[in-house]
């Protein structure tokens, strides 16, 4: 379960997962497409909470988050990595 308030760190920009499209938990690896204007972007997530959905539901003023860093694409899985809507 996703709640409004699950978000995504990656470098100094904040967003929620709903706005990109993603449930919770977030993926292990990200593609960020710069629409060709600049290189995609390779994520890695570094950490994230582990408070579960039966405990968040209980919480009003608590937010899970998780926190990527940028990587090679040589530092993925054979998988493709999930891209953002």
């Amino acid at each position: 379960m996703t709640f409004d308030d699950d978000f995504v760190k990656i470098g100094m920009v904040r967003t929620s997962l709903k706005a990109l499209g993603l449930e919770w938990p977030p993926p292990p690896f990200m593609r960020i497409d710069n629409h060709g204007e600049l290189p995609d972007l390779y994520v890695k997530r570094m950490r994230y909470s582990e408070i579960t959905d039966e405990h968040r539901s209980k919480m009003t003023h608590v937010a899970r988050g998780a926190e990527y860093v940028p990587c090679s694409p040589a530092d993925l899985p054979h998988e493709e990595p999930i891209e953002p809507q």
